[in-house]
């Protein structure tokens, strides 16, 4: 799965500096996060926000700060809240991503942006489900 979440941030990095300012990359993170709950994806959060400040040419640190806020939150309330559902993604990447263009200064068309965002973050999610059973179960077939 670390393969497949550096692939996916990689792919994230290119599209959102190039293509789109829709938070691709903070999406990635959320729904990693979201279906693992692993630690490793805070050094790629700091990793790719660096980046993504460095060749968006913004100020450097401020997506870091933001990704890495933004998912120990998530594991902090993660008892309260359970945080691998369907509702809880859409509704974590419409908050997160509206947040996140709140603070870059983005403020065109936020809340079209933001509901993107979140069908998308949605969307990768249930292809993360997806894709993570099926290597379970590849995994079970190999131990056995």
């Amino acid at each position: 799965m670390k393969f497949l979440a550096i692939f996916l941030l990689l792919v994230a990095l290119i599209l959102e500096v190039s293509l789109t300012t829709i938070p691709f990359v903070f999406l990635v993170l959320l729904v990693f996060m979201a279906a693992l709950r692993a630690n490793w994806l805070f050094v790629l959060a700091f990793v790719f926000g660096i980046l993504l400040d460095l060749v968006g040419f913004k100020t450097l640190g401020t997506s870091s700060i933001f990704f890495i806020i933004i998912l120990f939150f998530m594991l902090l309330y993660q008892s309260k809240f359970e945080i691998a559902t369907n509702m809880f993604v859409l509704i974590s990447s419409f908050l997160g991503s509206l947040g996140y263009l709140i603070v870059i200064g983005n403020s065109h068309n936020l809340l079209l942006q933001a509901i993107f965002s979140s069908i998308s973050g949605l969307l990768l999610f249930l292809l993360i489900k997806k894709v993570g059973l099926k290597t379970e179960v590849l995994d079970q077939h190999l131990k056995a």
